[in-house]
């Protein structure tokens, strides 16, 4: 709105002295109006706002959000589920089964061995004993972590073992994936990543689309590993679900599924307060699809299991 006359120039400034007050925040004072928008404090900055506490506003508050879906905004934990400092030790009994050839023991010992700072964070890296079978001391090893207010971070990358089917391995970057948010509620998804690759396996060209999710899980009173009973414990999951389909040509070509959708790799990991991981129980299985109609013949079985039992035996915490 434009005033040319000095006869207008009083209910001018009474008009912007209305706007002002009306809608304090107002993108633009010459607009005559604005569409206040609710804010919700978020005190913990993780995006997302406390229902409880909320700003009517044309701009965004320092501190609030739009989004209104925490209800543990500003939560401050008092427990301590990985048990991070430098020198900090754990020992682990390892035995993995495949059903078919004797099982295998190993015993894993992981240390805090590093400090590192990524990101302005700063992250704790461990070391894994030689010969370490356990599949969370495998991830421990190759990955840094962090945490913070009772949500433990990793920083790193998951390996998709497929060299083990005659491919290449596939890394899957993890850029401070959730492992562990007690303030989350069970069956909540942490983490979840998904993508497509293509690789040729035994003369097959393959579609592989895969999803990597961290899931958290209930807390329990306590859980016994052995002959010990540990207090305090929070469950949280590793998921890998992976579909393979390739395209053969029978006059025309067609897509056909090898492996449907499925989870061929969970990892079922408990945690107590300080103290870290006492127990994880892995299982890494599939089922291929029926693919004699077609003639094809894969270079794998049709079908496996194997199981990863990691339970702890000792511990040091500083």
């Amino acid at each position: 709105m434009k005033f040319t006359t000095i006869k207008t120039t009083t209910l001018f400034i009474l008009f912007i002295a209305i706007t002002i007050i009306s809608c304090s925040s107002d993108d633009s004072p010459l607009a005559g109006n604005c569409t206040p928008t609710m804010w919700y404090q978020d005190s913990d900055q993780d995006g997302l706002g406390n229902p409880d506490i909320s700003i009517s506003s044309c701009d965004q508050p320092d501190g609030y959000v739009a989004d209104n879906t925490d209800d543990f905004d500003g939560y401050e934990s008092t427990t301590n589920y990985m048990a991070f400092a430098l020198d900090n030790n754990w020992t682990y009994d390892v035995t993995t089964d495949d059903g078919t050839n004797p099982a295998t023991n190993t015993v894993d010992e992981i240390t805090v061995d590093e400090t590192t700072t990524i990101n302005t964070y700063e992250y704790y890296g461990m070391a894994a004993s030689a010969g370490s079978t356990g599949t969370m001391s495998q991830l421990f090893d190759q990955n840094f972590f962090r945490v913070d207010n009772g949500v433990t971070y990793m920083q790193g990358e998951f390996t998709l073992p497929l060299s083990n089917f005659g491919g290449t391995d596939i890394s899957i970057i993890l850029d401070d994936a959730k492992l562990i948010d007690e303030t989350k509620a069970n069956g909540t998804i942490l983490t979840s990543q998904s993508d497509v690759t293509a690789q040729t396996i035994g003369g097959f060209d393959l579609d592989i689309t895969y999803t990597l999710k961290t899931v958290q899980r209930e807390t329990l009173t306590s859980h016994t590993v052995g002959l010990e009973t540990y207090s305090d414990i929070i469950k949280s999951d590793i998921v890998l679900s992976i579909k393979v389909t390739t395209e053969i040509n029978i006059g025309v070509p067609i897509v056909v599924t090898i492996l449907d959708t499925q989870d061929i790799l969970t990892i079922n990991n408990f945690y107590a307060d300080n103290i870290g991981l006492v127990d994880s129980d892995t299982v890494f299985t599939y089922t291929l699809e029926d693919l004699s109609g077609f003639g094809i013949t894969l270079p794998f079985p049709d079908t496996a299991t194997v199981t990863t039992a990691q339970e702890i035996t000792a511990y040091t915490i500083n």
